[in-house]
């Protein structure tokens, strides 16, 4: 830590909680303040480091502080935890993320820009109408097979077996269960309209981000894989390699050892569970698709494949994926091929 005061704040929505420490790292308090306060609070230490977790809000105070010419750093919650004594609250919190920020191997969230932010909160928006759209078939399915009607699946064998259903006379649904699966029927359609619509929002916005077009040239990345790699990733600042990269959406093989014997597992599975899905259904794409190809990456794809089994190589090139993303990101320069 550079040697100047340091204030960390716990977040919330209305109440903060807002430490402070000398340039000795000694605590001076540990109080509640609000909004109004906590601002006032900060401006009359210009030269403070500011220290949050990375929460809700957080990315929206760091632009503000950061415009005033405070250095911010946001930790993540996970980290956090892990130096909390005793029961968790609000003021144990507050120290926990000075003594997180004061461990040199920790590692911070870069503020997320408005262009990031705003194709997050799009991902997120398309995201949660998909689950609902979801819950909606699973409800009606459970109903239906209450009066002995099967209802497949997916989306397009649902919503063209259901009106069949419906209108058949001759079936064991009552007309109140008529009723319920007509009303379910038309909350999936309105929830495809507005998955459409939000797709259609998060692809026109991808399009006007350079760093998206250049995540384009990636194999098996489209619009959505882009914004969701942009949107995590930014200009790839925070991270020392791509293998950190990587590590942070959770493509990377976890391990346990103890005595200097190190076992492997499966990936970690950490961070952005979303985001990993949508890399991984690119890289599935990819590899399904390489056939008699003899670029660079589809030979690589072939060979692990001879090797290991097709999940497996599926993962491994969507690591591989996002670390081209990172590299892409860093330098500013379109994919290249023949370095893949």
């Amino acid at each position: 830590m550079i040697n100047t005061s340091t204030i960390t704040i716990d977040l919330a929505k209305t109440v903060f909680q807002v430490a402070f420490f000398n340039h000795h790292g000694v605590l001076k308090f540990n109080k509640k303040m609000n909004e109004s306060k906590m601002l006032e609070f900060i401006a009359l230490h210009s030269g403070a480091t500011i220290c949050m977790e990375a929460c809700s809000t957080a990315h929206h105070f760091g632009r503000k502080l950061e415009a005033q010419g405070y250095r911010i750093k946001l930790v993540p919650a996970h980290i956090v935890a892990k130096y909390r004594s005793g029961n968790k609250n609000d003021a144990n919190d507050a120290l926990a993320i000075f003594e997180a920020v004061k461990r040199p191997k920790t590692y911070f969230v870069k503020v997320k820009t408005l262009e990031q932010q705003d194709l997050a909160c799009l991902l997120r928006l398309r995201q949660g109408y998909m689950k609902q759209r979801t819950q909606v078939i699973n409800r009606a399915r459970g109903l239906g097979l209450e009066y002995g009607i099967k209802i497949p699946k997916t989306v397009g064998k649902f919503k063209r077996q259901l009106p069949e259903h419906l209108e058949d006379g001759e079936n064991s649904l009552t007309p109140t269960i008529r009723l319920v699966l007509h009303g379910l029927l038309q909350e999936l359609y309105h929830l495809e309209e507005m998955v459409k619509q939000s797709t259609q929002a998060l692809m026109a916005l991808a399009k006007q981000v350079p760093a998206c077009q250049l995540l384009i040239s990636l194999p098996g990345v489209s619009w959505i894989v882009a914004s969701g790699l942009y949107a995590r990733l930014g200009d790839a600042s925070a991270y020392r390699c791509g293998r950190d990269a990587s590590a942070s959406i959770g493509l990377v093989p976890s391990h346990t050892g103890t005595g200097g014997n190190n076992k492997l597992f499966g990936i970690t599975k950490r961070g952005d569970r979303y985001l990993r899905s949508l890399v991984v259904h690119g890289a599935r794409a990819v590899v399904c698709s390489t056939k008699e190809k003899q670029d660079t990456l589809s030979c690589w794809i072939r060979e692990q494949a001879s090797r290991n089994h097709l999940n497996k190589t599926t993962v491994a090139l969507a690591n591989k994926l996002v670390r081209m993303a990172f590299a892409i990101l860093r330098t500013g320069t379109a994919y290249q091929p023949n370095f893949a």
